[in-house]
């Protein structure tokens, strides 16, 4: 996970896109925006370009995945996103959800969010 790099989905392209592509580009980060025939593939392969897309259904929302950031960049990233007023979930690639693909991801920060509420 050495490159700094954010995967981004929106159902509604353009809403918080822009917002998102000035903040990579201030802060040095890579910016993959994802369509629905992404969702299907693994964080780790979507972390790696060149590889096609699979017919797919969109997300009902916004989901944002960090990979790669150092601590630094994350906390510089998060703070911004919040000046910016860019909310939305926001998921870490880690070695333990890597294998999972967007859409499971989503699910399961779907769950962890009901079981907040």
């Amino acid at each position: 996970m050495s490159k700094s790099l954010l995967l981004f989905y929106e159902p509604s392209p353009n809403t918080f896109s822009p917002k998102l592509k000035q903040l990579c580009a201030l802060q040095g980060l890579s910016l993959h925006l994802l369509s629905p025939g992404e969702l299907d593939r693994t964080l780790d392969s979507l972390a790696r370009p060149g590889i096609g897309e699979l017919p797919g259904l969109p997300l009902p929302e916004p989901l944002l995945v960090f990979c790669g950031l150092s601590d630094h960049q994350l906390d510089r990233a998060l703070r911004e996103l919040r000046r910016l007023e860019l909310f939305c979930l926001k998921a870490v690639r880690t070695p333990h959800n890597g294998g999972w693909t967007l859409r499971e991801l989503y699910r399961e920060l779907v769950k962890e969010r009901l079981q907040l509420s």
